[in-house]
């Protein structure tokens, strides 16, 4: 049986140990991070670093030239967290402590349901150190989507995720607890990430499964438009967690949203990081055919 080749450690932030997942390149070596950005995968409500593993396999397979992260969130998964709930804002200034212990100056984010508000205001608070952002499946704020819309959508998007997901899902959700969960909900109502939206100055791709229950189409397209430079894309077949339910779809489109990105801030003179004459992402994604 093939290595499994994400690495699974615990660091301290804060004061407290957090799960980290990781995929490094073949022969531990990868570019400069402010040049070539790693990639950070920030989970959801409720979930951990589990829900990226698919993806991160897949990931692994493309023969990266740099290291894929996912970690536990503090209070989330395996990781400690402080005895209150934290909201969005905090979650995304921990995110750059994170960063900070890893030595990364720079990312390229991908983000799943209200981990998008994290890695959103990530980008509004500490701009210099993000790339290009790949939402699947956001959460918007109940001016786009009603609370109660969202609260129908997940009882109608576990009917559409696999088995195999909703039992992890279950796992999760008894590892952060009832009252956490809860008090997490509080905090993430607060945010409203559409009425923010124009601060985030970073390339943005909003990913949609066909059979999200969680997200309308409509609420995901306009959201996009009110991104500066926000983009649209639906993933037919999938659910909520595209991440997940269709690895190779999701990293197809997802290497080529940061593959462009990255081309991008060379055409600009680097003012993302990105020196002129860097390669962009990987000469291998060059070949990957962009989503229609």
């Amino acid at each position: 049986m093939p290595r499994d080749p994400i690495r699974v450690r615990r660091e301290v932030v804060d004061g407290r140990r957090v799960r980290l997942h990781s995929v490094y390149p073949d022969g531990g070596r990868w570019r400069d991070s402010a040049t070539h950005p790693p990639l950070l995968l920030i989970h959801g409500l409720g979930c951990s670093a589990e829900v990226w593993k698919p993806a991160m396999r897949r990931l692994a397979e493309c023969g990266l030239d740099r290291p894929v992260y996912a970690t536990d969130m503090p209070g989330y998964g395996r990781s400690a967290g402080p005895p209150e709930a934290l909201g969005i804002d905090d979650l995304a200034d921990w995110t750059a402590r994170l960063m900070d212990v890893l030595g990364i100056d720079r990312v390229h984010l991908s983000a799943h349901s209200m981990g998008c508000q994290v890695a959103l205001a990530l980008a509004r608070r500490h701009p210099e150190r993000v790339g290009g952002l790949v939402l699947v499946g956001p959460t918007e704020g109940a001016d786009l989507v009603p609370l109660w819309r969202t609260a129908v959508g997940l009882l109608l998007d576990v009917l559409a995720e696999p088995m195999l997901y909703n039992g992890m899902l279950l796992k999760m959700y008894l590892q952060m607890g009832v009252l956490r969960y809860f008090a997490t909900v509080r905090r993430m109502v607060e945010d409203d990430p559409a009425e923010r939206a124009a601060a985030v100055h970073a390339p943005c791709l909003i990913v949609r499964g066909g059979q999200d229950g969680i997200l309308p189409e409509q609420a995901a397209r306009q959201f996009a438009d009110l991104l500066p430079r926000g983009s649209f894309l639906p993933v037919e077949g999938s659910a909520h967690a595209v991440q997940f339910n269709a690895p190779e779809r999701f990293t197809q489109v997802a290497l080529a949203f940061w593959s462009r990105a990255e081309a991008e801030a060379m055409r600009d003179g680097g003012e993302n990081g990105v020196s002129r004459g860097q390669a962009p992402l990987l000469d291998t994604l060059r070949a990957l055919p962009v989503a229609p």
